[in-house]
């Protein structure tokens, strides 16, 4: 018998190694395919009630709770700031006021 050499022992660990390699990974994607058939809707369905009950549960949050009459009032507040602040910045330089007696 003649010794192997390192890179000879290498080659035949790979080439044993490749088969089982395929089959391992062959059985693993048919369970998996089979475990996703089985819990897939199953995994939707928790998915939507998740994603439903977190709208649901920060919507009651919002406006149930003394927060939503002040960002209420804030957006209002906002929106009359901003109307205000073009109307004199912008729009008063280009048009002259109109006033109500001719």
């Amino acid at each position: 018998m003649t010794e192997k050499s390192y890179g000879q022992l290498l080659t035949e660990g790979i080439v044993r190694a490749i088969p089982w390699a395929i089959v391992f990974s062959l059985a693993f994607l048919i369970t998996m395919k089979i475990f996703m058939g089985m819990l897939g809707h199953e995994v939707k369905k928790a998915i939507d009630l998740a994603a439903k009950t977190a709208v649901r549960t920060s919507m009651n949050t919002v406006l149930s709770s003394e927060v939503f009459p002040k960002i209420k009032q804030n957006t209002k507040e906002a929106i009359e700031y901003t109307v205000n602040t073009v109307n004199r910045e912008l729009v008063s330089q280009y048009v002259k006021p109109i006033s109500g007696k001719k």
